[in-house]
């Protein structure tokens, strides 16, 4: 299977499945966080190509996004949504919510840099990739609560 089509099966089509359940369970939910996802995945990830922390296959010269570009559409989106849901399901649980979401997907990514699809450069390691995860989840995190004040969510 050509390196592409393994990000957008990958990247793409298996996360949006499984956000067909939280789209019934609550479509609100992945209908206002998933932009939100979105745009800091292509934020953070154009800052990790820019810098050369990061490269993802297929190796795409000058255009580095495009080979990242299921995954900031598809799978990013999709588990800020469902992190927001398992928030809001158990609320006094958030802590261990935001440190278990991080430490999955840093698990995901270092599964990516042991079968050749993620590699890193310039210093960057996987410590600093969860670091990365962090602030984006608790980016996410803070814009539903800004949601929650202004009672849309």
């Amino acid at each position: 299977m050509p390196e592409m089509l393994i990000n957008v099966f990958f990247g793409f089509i298996i996360p949006w499945l499984l956000a067909l359940y939280l789209a019934r369970k609550n479509p609100k939910i992945l209908l206002l966080i998933s932009p939100v996802g979105a745009v800091l995945s292509f934020v953070i990830n154009a800052f990790g190509f820019q810098l050369k922390f990061w490269d993802f296959t297929p190796l795409i010269p000058d255009d580095e996004n495009v080979s990242a570009l299921p995954l900031n559409i598809g799978l990013y989106p999709v588990l800020g949504s469902y992190m927001i849901w398992m928030i809001l399901l158990h609320r006094k649980k958030t802590a261990l919510i935001l440190f278990l979401f991080i430490l999955c997907t840093t698990i995901l990514e270092y599964i990516g840099i042991l079968v050749g699809k993620v590699s890193y450069g310039n210093g960057w390691n996987i410590g600093y990739t969860s670091l990365s995860y962090l602030l984006a989840f608790s980016c996410v995190y803070i814009y539903f609560r800004f949601l929650e004040r202004l009672r849309v969510l």
